[in-house]
């Protein structure tokens, strides 16, 4: 269904389009397009609602579904690139008679989802939601059963901490979450602790129950009752509720809530156990940290499974299958090469024991490097067997979720995914509806990605400076049931190339390709016009090139092809919203009229690359990407009428001219990387004052790329809603610094090399920076460093990068509470010396956390 849904998401985005184009629409058939939208925007509703009641799979009508969504689809493209290509003069009879046919069409299968919908609508679908519960893993043969006993291989200290929290004295009741994705190991980690004999001293009461994603209150209530008093009863859940309070009133209890899938779930049973200064405790496990921060206690945080590293997976491989008994010395290497292709999911690691042990001779080499042959994922009887415990996460997820969960198999094994990148293809593709909550859709993608995130279907691979996250990855078996789902719907399909191949042709009706290509000089031909998105993935220097036909494609990343005639061809992608491309033959000028375009990235090989400014007027552009080298914009004084543009990003743009025009356009720009060469020219020639008007501005990063003379100095304001500011060779005295620290909203700032000579003093004042958490610096020329822990309230990072003159850290950096982390970077050893001891200082009064990083002149760690 994510397929379907998708496509009726873009549906929905060209109805909308449509009627804001106000002067191509027939006003008699303006009240035909408004009732035809809100129809499919009832459909989307009404199959969000749908599926996250109904899990399962619709089957045939399903399917027909899907490809009348597709087919409305293709229908909606063709009539919006017939309206994108009517000159301002009108239309012709001919294109009035197209666009009527395919409004038409669109209309007839949209009405067909009508129907169906209605008849899912009318249907009894109420299901008998009994208490469903499973054990881990799913196999039941005692092998397995017995190799999940001993997963607390590689978790001792999670188990550690757990008893901790377990066993600390505090007399309130404590909830202590512990999340991680399906297959850790936390049902497996809350049974171990679970059954210590010392419990069984410590609480007079223990009882365990599994909700799982479908349960009956009144049936859980039971069992739980049953559990803590080894009785029956067959009263209603009022009464079974009063019955669990009044036993475990005045006790000390231990209760385990196995496999919680939502807050109305806990919301469900919190209040039936008593906090009465007992001492008691409840061990939650769930996959969603929505729902484990939700039922936490206030001041308890959230206890995180991470995935085994490569010893810990062998150490659990070989104690399961050998237990006291040492390994043949000739399994070894196999051995590891297995638990590495485990990918660190215990899941992974008990499935393969089971394989292991039911082959009837455990030291058989054989046996051994035919397991290793067939580790990996696709293996179907791994596959089989994980994919029944991780699918269920998958099951689980919101329709609105799953076409950006699926959209993850686009991307290569074990990349690290760009999130930036990932949120600009999902608001291409048109996944994301808008709503009241968020002004720009790339933030409603940040909110589904943190959904993603929060499910354990997502990893996190790396966060910024400012907490967000900038890049995520997959684990392999959820990857593995991330394509299989995706082809299975229809939703995406990857091809590779085949051995000593130069041409490759696909004509067959794939929506979106992801395209693996590992040849050199291979040839892509791309025949079918059902084609909406291709994703090329090449190795550095394969020089790929494309023959692409199908004129409805809305996502071109091919920014490893050679395409010498792009020129030509790109005015013919009239639907195009996302461009990736690699820029050696001059920059295509036709793609600054192209009526739908969103993001273009350019790779950019030679030197900087000259762009007309009508780019900027752009009806739908949001990114404008450059790697490698900055472009230029070719600046004209008949700029035209100025419209505001829905522009966020520029970045990087060399020798950026802030005039009052490009100032009017740029109102919703919220990140601008600009690099100055300064030819013959001063700051005035580039009208810095207006710099100050991008109120919407968040990140701003100016760079000098030669030293900046004497007569260059820095004494423009700055942007008031700045949350980030980078600056590098820009002289900026520090007398100037209050242009800088009066900015309310500032998080981080990093300036390198300031370019100032003279001897400088630098004395704080207090209601500025309020809002830091990270300043980098290379305090050129800074003699004396004077604060006090007020002026920065909530620094948590400081990092010092070659300053000439400090000798040692501030007395007032030392007291700031919220400080975490100094990273000194080519420092004076007195300098070093005064944060080491700052940092001996903070670990003697219990702040572990708080750590000191040094960088030597060779880039290597010093250690002290």
């Amino acid at each position: 269904m994510a397929a379907a849904y998708a496509a009726l998401l873009a549906v929905a985005r060209s109805l909308r389009e449509i009627l804001n184009l106000e002067k191509y629409i027939d006003p008699l058939h303006k009240e035909k397009k408004v009732s035809l939208k809100e129809k499919v925007d009832f459909i989307v509703a009404f199959l969000e609602d749908y599926s996250d009641k109904h899990q399962e799979t619709l089957g045939r009508e399903g399917n027909g579904i899907r490809k009348a969504a597709f087919e409305a689809q293709d229908f909606m493209d063709s009539y919006q690139c017939s309206v994108s290509t009517i000159d301002d003069d009108g239309s012709t009879e001919e294109a009035d008679l197209n666009l009527d046919r395919d409004l038409t069409m669109a209309s007839e299968r949209i009405g067909f989802i009508w129907e169906e919908t209605m008849k899912m609508n009318n249907r009894d679908t109420t299901k008998d939601l009994r208490s469903v519960s499973y054990s881990f893993p799913v196999d039941r043969s005692s092998t397995v059963q017995a190799t999940a006993k001993k997963m607390v291989v590689g978790f001792d200290d999670d188990l550690i901490v757990i008893k901790e929290r377990l066993f600390e004295d505090s007399p309130n009741l404590q909830i202590i979450p512990v999340v991680g994705m399906g297959g850790i190991g936390k049902t497996t980690l809350a049974r171990k602790a679970y059954d210590d004999s010392i419990l069984s001293q410590h609480f007079d009461k223990c009882a365990w129950i599994t909700v799982s994603q479908e349960y009956r209150r009144r049936d859980v209530l039971s069992g739980l009752l049953k559990s803590l008093k080894n009785e029956q009863s067959n009263e209603n859940e009022a009464e079974l509720a009063k019955l669990v309070y009044q036993c475990l009133i005045g006790r000390r209890y231990l209760i385990v809530i196995d496999d919680i899938w939502s807050t109305k779930a806990w919301d469900d049973f919190k209040m039936t156990f008593p906090d009465d200064g007992s001492g008691s405790r409840i061990l939650l496990t769930t996959r969603l940290l929505d729902v484990a921060s939700h039922a936490r206690s206030s001041d308890a945080p959230v206890h995180q499974m991470n995935c085994l590293n490569n010893d810990q997976s062998w150490e659990l491989l070989r104690e399961s299958v050998f237990e006291q008994q040492s390994c043949p010395l000739e399994l070894v290497k196999v051995g590891k090469k297995i638990a590495e292709n485990c990918r660190g999911l215990p899941l992974t690691i008990v499935v393969v024991v089971g394989l292991i042990l039911s082959s009837g001779n455990v030291t058989r080499e054989e046996v051994w490097e035919n397991v290793s042959e067939n580790i990996s994922s696709r293996e179907p009887t791994i596959a089989l067997q994980c994919s029944k415990i991780l699918c269920f996460s998958y099951d689980r997820l919101p329709l609105r979720l799953k076409p950006c969960f699926l959209y993850i198999a686009a991307f290569p094994e074990d990349s690290e995914i760009d999130v930036s990148k990932l949120i600009k293809l999902w608001v291409a593709e048109g996944f994301l509806k808008p709503n009241d909550q968020f002004k720009w859709l790339e933030d409603v993608g940040e909110r589904c990605l943190e959904d993603l995130v929060n499910r354990s279907l997502l990893l996190v691979s790396k966060k910024g400076i400012d907490g967000k996250l900038e890049s995520v990855t997959i684990h392999d078996m959820l990857r593995e049931i991330c394509i299989t789902k995706a082809e299975e719907e229809g939703f995406l399909h990857g091809v590779s190339s085949k051995m000593n191949s130069r041409t490759e042709i696909i004509d067959k009706p794939y929506r979106r390709l992801q395209i693996h290509c590992t040849n050199i000089c291979q040839e892509w031909k791309i025949l079918d016009s059902s084609v909406r998105s291709v994703l090329l993935f090449s190795e550095k220097y394969k020089a790929p090139t494309i023959d692409l036909r199908s004129r409805y494609v809305g996502v071109l990343d091919v920014s490893q092809v050679t395409w010498p005639k792009i020129s030509h061809v790109i005015s013919t992608f009239v639907n195009l919203r996302y461009f990736a491309f690699n820029f050696d033959f001059g920059f295509p000028v036709s793609i600054s009229i192209h009526p739908n375009l969103e993001t273009i990235v350019v790779y950019l090989e030679g030197s900087i690359g000259r762009v007309p400014y009508e780019i900027l007027k752009m009806p739908k552009l949001r990114h404008l990407i450059w790697h490698t080298r900055p472009f230029r914009l070719s600046y004209s004084s008949d700029i035209g009428i100025v419209h505001e543009s829905d522009l966020q990003t520029i970045e990087p743009v060399a020798d950026f001219i802030f005039t009052e025009e490009i100032i009017k356009i740029l109102v919703n720009l919220k990140k601008l990387a600009v690099e100055y060469y300064m030819n013959d020219h001063d700051w005035d020639y580039y009208n810095l004052e207006n710099l100050c008007h991008l109120q919407s501005l968040e990140d701003l990063q100016i760079s000098m790329c030669c030293w900046p003379g004497p007569s260059m100095t820095w004494n423009h304001a700055f942007p008031i809603g700045l949350k980030k500011l980078f600056l590098k060779r820009v002289r900026f005295p520090w007398e100037n610094m209050t242009l800088i620290a009066s900015l309310p909203n500032l998080q981080v700032l990093e300036m390198r090399t300031m370019a100032v000579n003279k001897d400088s003093k630098w004395v704080m004042m207090e209601g500025q920076f309020l809002q830091l958490k990270y300043f980098l610096s290379s305090l050129d020329s800074l003699l004396t460093w004077e604060m006090e822990k007020e002026h920065f309230p909530c620094l948590e990072s400081l990092i010092l990068e070659r300053p000439k003159q400090i000798n040692e850290i501030p007395s007032g950096i030392r007291e700031i509470d919220t400080l975490r982390y100094i990273e000194l970077r080519y420092c004076k050893k007195s300098l070093v010396i005064s944060a080491k001891q700052m940092e001996k200082h903070q670990h003697e009064n219990g702040n572990d956390a708080f750590r000191v990083h040094v960088i030597d002149f060779d880039g290597y760690d010093v250690l002290f």
